[in-house]
This record gives C-alpha cells, sequence and structure tokens, in this order.
C-alpha cells in the first residue's frame, strides 16, 4: 500500500511540475505571440516571393566567384623575349621564364621592335630585352643591363608581374655571382655568408582564397541583413501594411523584431554554408572556434540591422531602400580590407575606416578561419562592433517609433 501511494504521489508530482511547465510555457507564447506571428508572416512572405532561393544560393554563387576568380595569384602573363645575344647564357636567363608558372612566353625574337608591336596590340604584357654581349660582359664580370618593358595600363597586374621578372632575373644574377665565388674559395677557402630562410605563418601558400572566401562572410551579411532588412520594411509601408500593423496591439520593438529574425536566422544558415564551402571545396584549414565564429557574428548582424533599419525609416519605397543599402554598403565593404589593404589608403579614409563595422569584422573573421584566435585576443574588435551597433541602434530605433506614430 505504502509503495502504490508512493508512486501516486509521484505521478502527482510529475503531473504538477508538468502543470507549472505549461502555464509558463502558454505565458512564454503568449507574451510573444505578436512576434511570433511576424515572423511567420515574413517566412510566408519570403517564400512566396521566392527570395529564399536567392538568400541561401547566391551565397555559395559569391563564395565560388570570390574564390576562383578575384584572385591576385597573377599566373600566366604573356611574355616576349628579345634575346640579342643568343648565347648559352643568355637562354639559361630565358629559360627561367619558360619554366615559371607566372609568365607565358609567346614571342622569342631577335628585333627589339616587336617587343612594341606585341604591347600595343596587346598580344603581350611584359617584355624582355636582353642586349648584345650579354654573355661576354658577364664572363669579363660587368654589369649587364636587362631591359623590363611592361603594360601599365593594369597598374595591379603590371606591379605584381613586374616584381616577379624582378626577382627572376636577380635569381639568375646571383647564380652566376656564386659561380664566381665558387672559383674564388677554391684559391682563398670558405668566406662567411648570410642565408636568409623565409616562412610565411596562417596562409603558408600565399592563396588569395584563403583571405577572399572568410570575407564573403561579412560581405553576405551585409547584403541580407542591411539591405534585404531595408527593403523588407520599406515593402510593408509601400504596400500599407504597416498602418494595418500599427493599429494592432503590437509594439514597434515587436514589429522590429518579427521582421528581421528570418534574416537573422538564414544570416546564420548562410554563414553554415560558406563555411563548410570553404573547407570542402578550397580546402581552407578552419584553426577557430565555429562557435566563436557564429556568436561575433552576431554583433555584426546587430550593427547591420541597426544601419537597416535606419535606411528603412528614411526610405519611402523599396527602390529607394535598396539604393540607399548600396549607399552604406560599398563604402563598407570597399573601406574594410576586404579588397584593398586599408594600410594604402588616403589618411582621412583610414580615420574613416574606424566608424565601419565591417572593418573589425574581417579581423575577427580572419583572426578565426586562418589564426585560430580566441575571444579575449579579439576583444578589441568585438567591443567596436558592440558600441557602433548600439549608437545606430538606437537611432534606428528612435527614428522608427517616430515615424509609425
Amino acid at each position: 500500500m505504502h509503495y502504490k501511494n508512493k508512486n501516486l504521489l509521484n505521478m502527482i508530482d510529475k503531473n504538477i511540475l508538468f502543470f507549472r511547465k505549461n502555464i509558463f510555457l502558454n505565458k512564454f507564447l503568449r507574451l510573444n505571440m505578436p512576434v511570433i506571428s511576424m515572423i511567420k508572416k515574413e517566412f510566408i512572405e519570403i517564400k512566396r516571393t521566392r527570395l529564399i532561393i536567392l538568400l541561401i544560393i547566391a551565397p555559395i554563387i559569391q563564395v565560388i566567384i570570390f574564390g576562383y576568380v578575384a584572385t591576385t595569384d597573377i599566373k600566366n602573363v604573356k611574355t616576349i623575349i628579345c634575346d640579342r645575344d643568343n648565347s648559352a647564357l643568355s637562354r639559361k636567363l630565358t629559360d627561367k621564364f619558360l619554366q615559371s608558372e607566372y609568365f607565358k612566353v609567346v614571342s622569342y625574337t631577335r628585333n627589339e621592335k616587336d617587343i612594341d608591336k606585341f604591347i600595343t596590340g596587346n598580344k603581350a604584357v611584359i617584355g624582355i630585352y636582353i642586349p648584345e654581349k650579354f654573355s661576354g660582359n658577364i664572363k669579363k664580370t660587368k654589369r649587364v643591363p636587362v631591359q623590363i618593358i611592361i603594360d601599365g595600363s593594369d597598374s595591379n597586374m603590371s606591379t605584381i608581374s613586374l616584381n616577379r621578372a624582378v626577382m627572376i632575373i636577380n635569381a639568375f644574377s646571383e647564380d652566376c655571382f656564386n659561380e664566381k665565388m665558387g672559383i674564388i674559395k677554391k684559391v682563398i677557402g670558405g668566406l662567411p655568408s648570410v642565408i636568409m630562410e623565409e616562412r610565411v605563418w596562417y596562409n603558408p601558400e600565399l592563396k588569395s582564397s584563403n583571405t577572399m572566401v572568410p570575407g564573403v562572410v561579412g560581405l553576405i551579411l551585409t547584403i541580407i541583413t542591411l539591405a534585404i532588412t531595408a527593403v523588407a520594411i520599406v515593402r510593408e509601408k509601400e504596400n500599407g501594411n504597416i498602418e494595418q500593423i500599427v493599429v494592432t496591439p503590437i509594439k514597434p520593438a515587436e514589429i522590429i523584431a518579427g521582421k528581421v529574425i528570418p534574416y537573422i536566422l538564414i544570416a546564420v544558415l548562410d554563414i553554415i554554408l560558406i563555411t563548410l564551402a570553404s573547407i570542402l571545396v578550397f580546402k581552407i584549414n578552419f584553426e577557430g572556434s565555429f562557435t566563436l565564429l557564429v556568436s561575433l557574428s552576431f554583433f555584426m548582424i546587430f550593427a547591420n540591422l541597426g544601419i537597416g533599419i535606419y535606411i528603412s525609416t528614411i526610405s519611402v519605397t523599396q527602390q529607394q531602400a535598396l539604393l540607399s543599402s548600396i549607399f552604406f554598403a560599398v563604402p563598407n565593404i570597399l573601406l574594410s580590407g576586404f579588397l584593398f589593404p586599408i594600410k594604402n589608403m588616403p589618411e582621412i579614409l583610414q580615420i574613416l575606416t574606424y566608424l565601419i563595422p565591417m572593418r573589425y569584422y574581417m579581423v575577427i573573421l580572419r583572426g578565426i578561419f586562418l589564426k585560430g584566435l580566441s575571444f579575449m585576443e579579439l576583444l578589441p574588435q568585438t567591443t567596436a562592433l558592440f558600441i557602433i551597433g548600439v549608437i545606430i541602434f538606437i537611432l534606428a530605433i528612435k527614428q522608427f517609433r517616430k515615424t509609425i506614430e
């Protein structure tokens, strides 16, 4: 009898606990039902407009584009070589260009005028001129000039190609020097020398995809949480739905939450997809914590949402909201260090970058992806993002309330 009573009491306790949980659950749902309803409505709108396809497929396409196309690994540069000496040493120098993956020799000539024709006609980007008596002057230990002529219409390609051509010629010069030094060493013995050993950390192969692909996460978050959010809120105003929502008991904060939460969830899904593509397709070694990446991404999302909401308050039509988003997003991307180094920018723009949320997020992305940095090491960037996000979000909420009141 005692055993049965004990079981009965346990059952009553479980039922009371379940009832209490249900009361809490019902209370929670009752308090958040407007937000949940707005979230459902937004997902229905995303499904109806088939925007979900763009929001999920677009990130994968952009990863492929930036990983394979937007690269600074310039190879197979069309090269013409004019060898006026035609000696064993000049051919040895020519072979260094032939064996390099960065240069593609399209013509080998003895007429220096062909260099002008090829570069002017866009048949070559760089020309190498080896003068007469090249071999004889080297054997006489004289300085021999080798001329490099390059098409400067594409400054980035020209600079990189010029530097690589100089490195090849310097390496050839060093080989000639070492041959002379080998003869001297046989006579006077060993000589002191300094050997340089290079070691590249975090990106040993210097692959541009290792720095480009992580940056796509910031690009996608900017597009989704800034541009799409602004357009989504303005769409409600343009269709007249915002007036109907305002007359309901839903608070402005609940309206905003219901509109932005779906895009936050999609943004997190995109972070997962881009990270998987980085690891599986581009073989990038993800050194850090994925949980930390997602957690710190919320600070970037927070800042972008504030900008998106503010844009929605000053825009009347969806086209205006989209153009305003581009106005904010393009400087955010160009001044962040994603495409161009911040140190190469004018000083006034370097100061301006401190107001750009993506500047700090790029450090977070590359720090977690490539270096495996911890939260404490990324605390300055996280703090800056938080402060910028709070200021922008407060201004956006105030402006949004004024707009709907």
